[in-house]
């Protein structure tokens, strides 16, 4: 009788958290605050329900009620769990498991970029062959955005008048016979790389060196860095990256974006 009764408190326990992450889950969707009547219809409860788990979050200070309005909203306070995670989980302790398990899938080296002052930043990096050392794939390292596919895809998501701000400060400058420099050529790049996803660099930064990057996304779908593939030009063909790079890569980054709260719509 005992177990019995463990495991239905059990149950109504997972239940109760179900039914509060719901009711959270639906505030954080509004931009601006609920009626209960509405918050109630949106999670499928009766008004009594939301009200109790409402009266909960309220004395916890993770939800507020307007008092001209008897609206609902999230307080700032859940963002404070966020930048818990951020500081305990960082960007490079959530990538670092399929960076390693990528490297050993394909013997290729793999980097994780971020954005930083106008350029490529390495905040990770693992080459397959340590021994023969590329100019930028090193941890700290900084590269040019418009010549990197990380650089490329970060530089994707931009407005028209943040891309105008970079092109005027940074350029379009020449690293091989490769780089485009052309505004007109880097802007239907752009536009591949927004309809494709993937980032390319065809030894337009150095010579002999092919990448290939896709986007890792935050829970506001922004792309918060790119996850790149690099490898000398005979190791990395066109037709290895389709049939097998893009699909290892694509999986991998898809895995950590939902790590790190994105929801495709």
């Amino acid at each position: 009788m005992r177990t019995t009764s463990n495991g239905g408190n059990e149950k109504n326990s997972n239940q109760s958290s179900d039914k509060l992450l719901q009711i959270m889950e639906a505030l954080a969707k509004e931009r601006l605050p609920v009626r209960l009547q509405d918050l109630s219809a949106q999670v499928n409860m009766s008004q009594s329900t939301v009200l109790r788990y409402l009266n909960a979050l309220q004395s916890a200070n993770y939800v507020y009620q307007e008092e001209s309005t008897s609206r609902y909203a999230l307080t700032w306070k859940i963002c404070g769990l966020s930048e818990h995670l951020n500081s305990n989980l960082g960007l490079r302790s959530i990538t670092a498991p399929y960076i390693t398990e990528l490297v050993n899938k394909l013997n290729l080296g793999v980097c994780l970029v971020i954005e930083q002052d106008h350029d490529c930043v390495y905040l990770d990096c693992v080459d397959a062959s340590p021994s023969f050392q590329h100019t930028f794939q090193r941890i700290g390292k900084r590269a040019p955005m418009h010549a990197t596919g990380s650089g490329k895809l970060l530089l994707s998501q931009k407005t028209p008048s943040q891309l105008s701000d970079y092109l005027v400060l940074r350029g379009l400058p020449k690293f091989t016979d490769y780089t485009i420099t052309s505004q007109d050529d880097f802007l239907a790049e752009l536009k591949k790389v927004r309809e494709t996803k993937m980032g390319m660099d065809n030894q337009e930064c150095e010579l002999g060196l092919v990448c290939v990057s896709m986007p890792l996304y935050t829970y506001s779908g922004s792309i918060i860095a790119g996850l790149s593939v690099f490898g000398d030009s005979d190791k990395m063909t066109q037709e290895r990256i389709h049939s097998e790079i893009a699909p290892l890569l694509r999986a991998a980054t898809n895995e950590i974006s939902l790590h790190l709260g994105y929801e495709e719509a």
